[in-house]
């Protein structure tokens, strides 16, 4: 391909008469760089113009320590060094070859050095100039994309330092609970005003968190999408896991003397246990789970739900292991049925029904 044919493939070069790019072809040559050298070097006081037609080259510039700061890419089709031959300002950046590259070599004294040289090289100067317009704003637009990235790079760093303390406080939480009943300071741990206690003691971190990283309702299951759909899903799934419980306390339970304290399933009982599953509900599937999916790039969730069921379980800890077991199963199950329905509503039916199905079987 002659050089004037690759010209006029070139944007600025497309819109310049045929006299002018005649002009600029008598004084233009082929250059050829190896990959690894330089074809403009930061400093430079160089004006040629350079058009790349085979090859990619990398610019780079040397940052306050000496470093290689990377800025991008040349691709075919790229000018090299427009920047200089507009202004004639040192050069602003090196240009590496990063393969064998071919170039188009317009050299701005030569041009210049022309009878009509100068009007020549206004034309291609007013024409540069439209293009290098064009790649500063794209420039500006990747530059303020860049800047947004970084900034939600840092906020997801903050919310991250926020996530690692409440799960550290669940921690803590469970393990003091566990600690007071094993000394025996706690009689009943089915006893209401524990029960509220430890609720709460779960809630405010909770509350904190969705305070501090200002996490909507609806980031939390807490929406009206699906929400038909959810609960009625989940009514379904109640019967279906009902039937063995019913087989169970009909045909295999064995009948024994009724004993002071533990659970009591009255109208208060399930009045507070209602409250307590939606503030675990949304504490666990809402928050925890939720916020595992996102910090782990969870796209699936089986991470997300196998570590907030642990932590749940953790937290039934104070009713004993066969409860820590029970709990961690179940919560596999709630886990992935809010993956299913995004909307919490159906896990918290799910939760309370199974909750009252189980204290019915020990209570009755």
């Amino acid at each position: 391909m002659e050089i004037i044919e690759y010209l006029r493939e070139h944007e600025a070069f497309s819109h310049l008469s045929d006299a002018v790019l005649q002009r600029i072809v008598s004084v233009s040559e082929i250059v050829y760089f190896a990959g690894d050298h330089a074809i403009v070097r930061e400093g430079e006081e160089t004006s040629d113009l350079f058009l790349l037609v085979e090859g990619q080259a990398r610019v780079t510039r040397v940052g306050p320590e000496g470093e290689i700061i990377p800025l991008g890419t040349v691709s075919v089709g790229d000018c090299i060094g427009e920047l200089a031959f507009l202004d004639g300002e040192p050069r602003a950046a090196s240009v590496i070859a990063q393969i064998p590259c071919t170039l188009v070599k317009v050299p701005e004294e030569t041009l210049k050095a022309l009878p009509d040289g100068a009007a020549v090289a206004g034309d291609l100067k007013a024409a540069l100039a439209s293009v290098v317009v064009k790649r500063a704003r794209s420039l500006s637009d990747d530059m303020l994309s860049a800047l947004r990235e970084q900034l939600a790079t840092k906020s997801l760093q903050n919310q991250f330092g926020y996530f690692l303390v409440f799960t550290i406080a669940l921690y803590s939480i469970s393990t003091t609970l566990f600690y007071l009943v094993a000394e025996r300071y706690v009689k009943d741990v089915y006893d209401p005003g524990f029960s509220w206690q430890t609720v709460l003691l779960f809630a405010v971190p909770c509350l904190i968190i969705i305070k501090a990283m200002k996490i909507p309702p609806s980031q939390l299951g807490l929406r009206r999408e699906g929400l038909f759909r959810s609960v009625g899903e989940a009514l379904a799934l109640c019967l279906v896991l009902s039937v063995p419980a019913l087989i169970y306390y009909l045909f295999f339970k064995v009948a024994k003397a009724p004993e002071t304290g533990g659970v009591k399933v009255d109208a208060l009982f399930l009045a507070q246990y209602f409250i307590h599953t939606v503030m675990q509900e949304i504490g666990s599937r809402g928050l925890l789970q939720g916020l595992f999916q996102k910090f782990l790039a969870d796209t699936k969730g089986h991470r997300s739900v196998l570590l907030t069921s642990t932590i749940f379980a953790s937290l039934h800890l104070t009713f004993g292991v066969d409860a820590v077991v029970i709990t961690f199963f179940a919560s596999i199950v709630f886990g992935y049925v809010y993956l299913r329905q995004n909307n919490l509503a159906g896990v918290i039916v799910l939760h309370y029904w199974l909750g009252v199905l189980a204290a019915l079987m020990v209570a009755i």
